[in-house]
C-alpha cells in the first residue's frame, strides 16, 4: 500500500510540474516567417535560399572554411521564386570537398531554366558531378556535362531542355607531397 501511496505523490509531482501551453501563449510571429532554415558546423555548412526569377544571369554563391565556395550562376525567365538549399561539406581528412544545390523537399522544381553552371572554387579537381531533372533522375548526359579543368557542372546550350531539381559534385583537394 506504501508503494502505491508513493506511486501516487510521484505521479502528482510530476503532473504539476508541467507546463502547459495554450494557443494564447504563443506569439503570433512564431514561427519567424521571414527566417530562412541555415545551419553551419566545422566542415559543415547548409543555407537555403530563393533564386531570382527576371532576365539575365543572376549568381548565388557561399564559402566554407575560407577554403571553398560553391557558385551558381544560373537564368531563369519567367516563372514564381522558388527556395532552394545549398550543402557544403568538407571530408573529415580535409582532402574532398562536396556541395550539393538543390530544391529541397517532396516537390521538384517548377521552374524553367535557361541555363545553369555550378562552379567549384578553391579546389583542384572535380571528381564527381551530377545534375538531376527530379530529385534522384540524372539528366540524360546530353543536356549537361562536367568540366573537370573548369570544375563546373553547367547546362549544354542548344541540349538542356530548362528542368533541374538538383546540382552535386564533388571535389578533391590536392596538397603538396614532401619528400622524405
Amino acid at each position: 500500500m506504501a508503494s502505491v501511496g508513493k506511486s501516487l505523490l510521484l505521479f502528482l509531482c510530476l503532473v504539476s510540474s508541467i507546463v502547459f501551453v495554450t494557443p494564447d501563449d504563443i506569439p503570433d510571429d512564431w514561427p519567424p516567417k521571414d527566417e530562412k532554415f541555415k545551419y553551419e558546423a566545422e566542415g559543415l555548412y547548409a543555407e537555403d535560399f530563393d533564386l531570382e526569377i527576371g532576365k539575365g544571369l543572376k549568381t548565388f554563391e557561399r564559402n566554407l572554411d575560407d577554403v571553398f565556395t560553391c557558385r551558381l550562376s544560373y537564368e531563369i525567365p519567367k516563372g514564381e521564386t522558388e527556395e532552394w538549399r545549398v550543402t557544403m561539406s568538407q571530408s573529415p581528412d580535409l582532402t574532398a570537398y562536396s556541395c550539393i544545390i538543390e530544391r529541397p523537399g517532396p516537390t521538384n522544381s517548377e521552374l524553367n531554366f535557361k541555363q545553369f553552371k555550378m562552379s567549384l572554387i578553391g579546389v583542384n579537381e572535380i571528381n564527381y558531378g551530377e545534375a538531376y531533372g527530379e530529385p534522384s533522375v540524372s539528366l540524360p548526359a546530353e543536356e549537361y556535362m562536367v568540366d573537370k579543368r573548369k570544375m563546373e557542372v553547367t547546362s549544354l546550350p542548344g541540349q538542356f531542355k530548362g528542368h533541374v531539381s538538383r546540382l552535386f559534385a564533388v571535389a578533391l583537394m590536392h596538397h603538396p607531397h614532401e619528400e622524405l
